[in-house]
């Protein structure tokens, strides 16, 4: 990994279904943002099968910044496109961000995401919360952020995790070298789930290689989202159970199989 901040590379990951009315703003708060910034930055936009101008938007901006498109054929969900987007931002970054493609997450806070990262070599992970003080909520309706607060007080109490309050944000700064290290524990699999549930998912994976995290406050902008939310609640919510019980199986497993290793062997 590059140690000079000046010759360091962020991948910005932007998974995107039938984003243009609001892909546009966020490719040019993106590209206003990191301009003068001391290090260098790419786009990777990965369209998961949209029906509307999505890749003719991604292809346009290629022009005045930085940007790679990835077409998915057909929708894969977010979690394909999360794992076509990390797969191919890893081969080239030092540090990669994910965020929603609707505008609600602001670039402004990836800077202080990547100094996080460079001041402490043993911190793996920066993620933007809600749940810090200083964080705000704009345009939410009340019913999703109790949905969320319920979240977060389960994942807490269930499969707790060093520093981290926000479980399911997809707004995050990876160091790149901890999803190579996820990625070799998994069999090459980052994300199985297909789901917004994926952000959980790797989240539960990272804390089984006894990852580190931190978390940032930041202003959370639904009021800026033009097109539909693609979330299905319930649905989500049962999935997130199931990967829940799922990993914390996976754990119970390695425990045993840790502690019958370091059993004498029988004469």
């Amino acid at each position: 990994m590059n140690t000079s901040s000046n010759t360091q590379t962020v991948a910005f990951v932007l998974p995107a279904y039938n984003e243009e009315k609001d892909l546009p703003a966020l490719l040019e708060r993106i590209k206003t943002k990191m301009e003068n910034q001391p290090f260098r930055y790419h786009v990777v936009v990965v369209d998961d099968g949209s029906k509307d101008r999505t890749s003719e938007i991604a292809i346009q901006a290629a022009s005045e910044m930085p940007v790679r498109l990835i077409r998915h054929q057909v929708n894969r969900g977010l979690g394909g496109a999360m794992q076509t987007g990390l797969s191919a931002a890893m081969k080239d970054a030092d540090f990669i961000v994910t965020m929603d493609s609707d505008n609600s997450h602001d670039p402004i806070y990836v800077a202080d995401m990547v100094r996080h990262l460079n001041e402490r070599p043993d911190c793996d992970l920066v993620i933007a919360s809600r749940y810090q003080k200083g964080s705000e909520i704009k345009g939410l309706a009340y019913s999703r952020q109790l949905l969320s607060y319920a979240c977060f007080f389960t994942m807490k109490l269930l499969v707790p995790f060093e520093n981290v309050r926000d479980y399911s944000t997809g707004f995050r700064c990876y160091r790149a070298s901890v999803l190579h290290r996820v990625a070799e524990h998994y069999d090459g699999s980052l994300i199985e789930e297909s789901g917004f549930v994926c952000q959980l998912e790797l989240l539960l994976k990272m804390r089984a290689i006894r990852s580190k995290a931190a978390e940032i406050p930041y202003v959370l902008r639904y009021d800026l989202k033009e097109g539909a939310s693609k979330l299905r609640i319930w649905r989500t919510v049962k999935r997130y159970f199931a990967v829940l019980f799922k990993h914390r199986h996976r754990a119970s497993e390695a425990t045993v199989r840790g502690l019958q290793s370091r059993q004498p062997a029988r004469a």
